[in-house]
């Protein structure tokens, strides 16, 4: 007989998690291709399973882009997977997915919902909601292939209910046949900004952080997430210009930010940011003036600057090379914790300095610019559809919560206008020597 190996705790212990491949087309579009696997207590794949072919993507569509990935989607059935079978699955008396009943997938739920976050944070109730419409389609198409090894039926996890439309017809639609239980937190995320604040940020931004100010621009005047504004590229780009600027009689009249699809930005091929909905993005009119000053002192840094040529990226690190998401994030913060913070602390504006002092209890991410662009929309009296596309959100959900919250969020509009182009006009005569 062979010599019988006794594995070691961390060898024995097995968890579900998520594991993608990202690759690229001869033409630099970049895709992702998921998988849910198994992984010992080392990070080491033991195995991969088949469930990425259950999370419910064009399955009834003969069209299939080659850019969707489910990924995000993924997480939660690896949640749930790791609560019922791995931390439960004992006192469930079960160990494969086929023995999962209806009450084990509650209880999931109510944990989801109910757990506390890194922060002392708890999930809002959108995020819950995606949870649990995941999770529950997932059983759904398990059951669907499997329906006589599992303990779950599809009839189980379904609901049919009665919803009125906007204009008051009566409609039916099956909804999951679960109910989880959260915590509202009373302190939100940190994120909103004064416009005032705004207006010392920005110009700060190009005279102490000129690699990221542009960015800063594209999120708080044409809405874009961080992630996205990274790829975004120079006009000199073999893939195009990332921004394509109209203009009449000299005077511009429209910017568009292309953001159509993930490419290749640098040599290592590195991922820089996702693009989380593709689109062509049209900069909100009030602000194409600001974003168009703001473009051509960012032009001016990158004559000060090294990058590759055959990627042409708008933003770029010390290595010349396409910055990453998480470069920005920290040089926000950077711009934030060493000069912002200061300089309003020695305001005499009261708001301004009861500001700084937030900012040293609370990090301001860059989030903030994205929200406060949000902000302004609503201000501006714009419909749930209009902040939809100017956000690139993929549902109304998020611009129908800001109109619903419109009379708590500023107690007055501050438009950033003529005031911040000019000041930006000064900043690129002082650091660039023009008049």
């Amino acid at each position: 007989m062979g010599e019988i190996i006794e594995l070691n705790p961390s060898e024995k212990m097995q968890r579900y998690a998520v594991y993608s491949i990202r690759n690229h087309t001869d033409e630099g579009l970049l895709y992702t291709r998921s998988f849910i696997v198994l992984k010992n207590g080392y990070g080491v794949i033991t195995r991969f399973t088949r469930f990425h072919e259950f999370m419910g993507v064009y399955d009834n569509q003969t069209y299939r882009p080659l850019t969707a990935n489910p990924e995000g989607k993924m997480y939660f059935v690896v949640a749930m997977l790791n609560h019922v079978l791995i931390d439960h699955g004992a006192e469930n008396g079960i160990r494969h997915v086929f023995g999962i009943t209806k009450p084990m997938l509650a209880s999931f739920f109510d944990a989801y919902a109910l757990e506390a976050l890194a922060d002392g944070s708890h999930r809002n109730a959108e995020r819950v909601k995606q949870c649990i419409s995941t999770v529950t389609l997932f059983m759904y198409k398990l059951a669907w292939k499997y329906g006589g090894y599992m303990k779950i039926k599809r009839a189980e996890l379904y609901v049919e209910r009665t919803f009125m439309t906007k204009k008051g017809k009566q409609i039916k639609r099956k909804v999951p046949d679960f109910q989880a239980t959260g915590i509202v937190d009373a302190n939100v995320i940190f994120r909103d900004i004064p416009t005032k604040v705004i207006e010392i940020l920005i110009p700060m931004a190009f005279r102490y952080a000129p690699d990221i100010a542009l960015a800063m621009c594209l999120q708080a005047f044409a809405g874009l997430r961080a992630s996205e504004a990274m790829n975004v590229r120079q006009e000199s780009s073999p893939y195009g210009p990332g921004l394509i600027i109209t203009e009449v009689g000299g005077q511009v009249q429209g910017i568009k930010i292309d953001l159509r699809k993930e490419l290749v930005l640098r040599s290592d091929g590195t991922e820089i940011g996702l693009i989380k909905k593709a689109r062509m993005q049209d900069v909100y009119p009030p602000f194409v003036g600001t974003v168009a000053m703001a473009y051509q002192l960012h032009k001016q840094y990158l004559q000060t600057v090294k990058y590759e040529p055959e990627y042409a990226p708008m933003f770029v690190n010390s290595k010349g090379m396409a910055m990453s998401y998480e470069s920005y994030r920290l040089k926000f913060k950077k711009l934030i914790n060493e000069h912002l913070r200061s300089e309003l602390i020695r305001s005499s504006d009261p708001e301004l300095k009861i500001y700084g002092q937030l900012l040293y209890e609370n990090d301001l991410g860059t989030h903030a610019l994205r929200h406060w662009f949000t902000v302004q929309l609503v201000l501006r009296g714009e419909d749930i559809g209009t902040i939809q596309s100017y956000r690139g959100d993929k549902n109304p959900e998020t611009a129908f919560q800001y109109l619903q919250n419109k009379g708590e969020l500023v107690r007055e509009l501050e438009a950033a206008g003529a005031e911040l182009i000019a000041e930006l006009m000064k900043i690129g005569g002082d650091i660039y020597g023009h008049s």
